[in-house]
């Protein structure tokens, strides 16, 4: 039977074989899966501890501009969020670029009572930096809030992001992005996915890059910048599709410091079926491998700061050196422990699977949110079949970014 011979052979496992076996496991995934939440969950002990800040008077005023290109279906609440939200001195913008659907009528109906600033192109741009680049013309406000516009940020969030920027050696603050529902209304088992993905993400990830001051993404979701490093900087540059990376690595070049605030909380729509998923995330992970080629003298470290060259390194390796040493894993298993393959494959499951339900939990007590814990149902098919496949679909990404295949918002 399988599992009798499956012990046998985990009994007779001397130490050099796990070793050899779980190098990469033992070396990478421990160390950087644990260590970073064990490192926040320490560090946000002490901070609510010794954090006594009161409530900032800080209200100047800000632009919130929201770039839109058919997008019909969602803007209508995207402009009612930021309208509601309880901050007194702001402007909404509105850049409708070319969109052919219905999303400039319905924009109309708020900018009918001077609600909004209503800006339309005839033509797109073909990029969402062109349609940012044009609502920064009519922005008035210190402080440029941006604003996807299938996104909606909750009334308290305003306040929260930009309470950041009180602080005057902070140029820009990241917003909490979490999912609200699919594209179509749904709430299937690929948007749960994403849920617990962006949960990690952000809770985790973004907290951590903050606290180590290496964070290197301000999602374009929900993001405020300081008008002044964006003037110095000129513009959004047209030559990468994510424009929100390009930026913050910009910021990071002007040795700024950019902070994450988790308890400024966003909504969003995720793609509800695999097809758009992987257009989503081809286009990020293309985006992504443009702006660290386009920055690639950040690689040669002299003249940088220490934190944007250790934190565009770890970007490297983490999204593409590892990506190559877990495919270089697996056919070395393949090779090496032939007879015993698939034993190493259960065993590798196991392993990783309890690693994950450690990090949802800790994640969890991060959060402050018990109805996280949810995500533990949906570990196995994580491990065992979406990081895989993600896997798959990012390498497929960095082919086509060789292959110079252009790619539009």
């Amino acid at each position: 039977m399988f599992w009798d011979g499956f012990l046998q052979w985990l009994s007779s496992l001397t130490f050099w074989d796990f070793l050899l076996i779980f190098w990469l496991f033992i070396i990478i995934d421990v160390t950087s899966s644990l260590g970073k939440p064990i490192f926040v969950l320490i560090y946000s002990h002490f901070a609510r501890h010794n954090n006594k800040k009161t409530a900032s008077p800080f209200k100047t005023r800000i632009s919130i501009i929201i770039p839109a290109h058919n997008e019909e279906k969602v803007i209508s609440k995207a402009i009612e969020s930021a309208l509601n939200a309880d901050y007194p001195n702001k402007e909404v913008i509105v850049v409708d670029d070319g969109s052919t659907d219905e999303t400039y009528l319905l924009a109309s109906f708020f900018a009918s009572n001077h609600s909004i600033k209503l800006l339309h192109r005839d033509y797109s741009s073909g990029t969402k930096s062109g349609a940012l680049n044009y609502g920064l013309l009519f922005a008035t406000g210190e402080i440029v809030v941006t604003v996807d516009a299938d996104t909606m940020i909750e009334p308290d969030a305003l306040n929260k992001l930009v309470d950041h920027l009180s602080d005057p050696d902070v140029c820009a603050a990241s917003g909490n992005v979490r999912i609200l529902r699919g594209d179509s209304g749904k709430r299937n088992l690929l948007v749960r996915i994403q849920e617990y993905e962006y949960f990690l993400a952000f809770e985790l990830g973004r907290r951590f890059n903050s606290i180590m001051e290496t964070m290197m993404i301000i999602s374009g979701a929900f993001g405020a910048f300081r008008r002044a490093e964006l003037n110095t900087l000129g513009e959004y540059d047209k030559d990468t599709i994510t424009e929100d990376f390009d930026l913050t690595i910009k910021l990071r070049k002007l040795r700024k410091k950019i902070v994450y605030a988790p308890e400024a909380v966003s909504w969003t729509y995720a793609p509800d079926s695999w097809r758009s998923w992987r257009n989503q995330r081809i286009r990020w992970t293309k985006g992504e491998a443009e702006t660290l080629w386009k920055h690639k003298n950040v690689f040669q470290i002299r003249g940088f700061d220490a934190r944007s060259v250790i934190s565009i390194y770890d970007m490297l390796f983490s999204d593409v050196i590892l990506l190559v040493l877990r495919v270089a894993w697996v056919f070395s298993l393949i090779f090496i422990f032939p007879n015993s393959l698939l034993y190493v494959l259960v065993f590798s499951f196991v392993l990783y699977l309890l690693i994950e339900v450690i990090v949802v939990v800790l994640a969890t007590v991060i959060s402050k949110d018990k109805t996280r814990l949810k995500y533990l149902l949906l570990i196995p098919i994580m491990v065992l079949f979406y990081r895989p496949y993600y896997s798959l679909v990012r390498f497929i990404a960095y082919v086509k970014w060789v292959m110079k295949k252009k790619t539009s918002w």
